[in-house]
């Protein structure tokens, strides 16, 4: 009976110890435990330093007009054609990119002392430079030919009012002395003015030649050294671009040069 009493008080001791160690850790987890939710911890953000933003299409400034003033009177051309007034273009040939100057084994074209020159070097080459110089349909162009080098049929001359490659109207000229006056229309070839005599020419090599072009209400004509040579009927209203040329016929070698270009205005009637 003293055993039994003996084993039951250590159950019941058991027991005790077993329901303070429960309310300890009970009591242990309430302390570890908040109370309520935890709360997100924030996240530290990040500044960026600012980078500049490239305009790839910058505007274009508005430009402030000045009021032009009066334009200054041009020169006029005494003793010229009828109609003839103000000088629009000199072209002293020192701006290089007003004429293209073509380079090859046959021939080249470059510019010299306020002048350009042709040099074909070979029989039978046609050299051409073309200019940025527009001609209107009324018009009046003097210019200065310098022939060095070139025999009696060797040709230079004028190509104006061009406004393809197979059309354009064409002033020649020979060492002879000769003058006549081309259309070429379409790759078509058509003689306006057939070869004639100029009047108060010289003719060769070296010499020095004055020429003059005019143009006004479809008539055209041509004067040498200030001397009326022939009158003949073109196309009324066109414009092109213009030209000059070269062209070796019975030579090996031929030299022109061309300086004092003027182009001046010509009233309508």
């Amino acid at each position: 009976m003293g055993k039994l009493n003996l084993k039951t008080k250590k159950v019941h001791v058991g027991l005790g110890l077993l329901v303070i160690g429960l309310m300890v850790f009970s009591a242990g987890c309430d302390i570890l435990l908040p109370p309520g939710p935890l709360e997100p911890t924030a996240t530290p953000t990040q500044t960026l330093t600012p980078t500049p933003t490239i305009d790839w299409f910058p505007a274009t400034p508005t430009p402030t007009f000045i009021p032009e003033p009066s334009p200054t009177p041009q020169p006029t051309l005494a003793g010229s054609p009828d109609g003839v007034t103000e000088l629009r273009v000199r072209d002293d040939f020192t701006d290089q990119s007003l004429w293209n100057t073509p380079i090859s084994t046959s021939g080249n074209v470059a510019y010299g002392n306020e002048s350009l020159t042709l040099a074909p070097a070979l029989k039978g080459v046609y050299l051409f430079s073309l200019s940025q110089h527009t001609i209107s349909s009324q018009f009046y162009l003097e210019l200065t030919v310098q022939t060095t080098l070139c025999q009696a049929n060797d040709q230079y001359g004028v190509v104006f009012w061009r406004q393809a490659e197979g059309d354009y109207y064409r002033l020649l000229l020979n060492c002879a002395g000769q003058v006549r006056l081309e259309l070429v229309q379409g790759g078509v070839l058509v003689v306006v003015h057939d070869w004639e005599s100029a009047s108060r020419i010289q003719p060769g090599a070296p010499a020095t030649n004055r020429i003059g072009l005019y143009a006004s209400g479809g008539v055209f004509q041509l004067y040498i050294n200030d001397t009326f040579q022939f009158e003949e009927k073109v196309a009324n209203g066109r414009s092109g671009d213009l030209g000059f040329f070269a062209r070796t016929v019975t030579s090996s070698v031929m030299t022109v040069r061309i300086s004092e270009l003027e182009i001046y205005r010509v009233s309508e009637e």
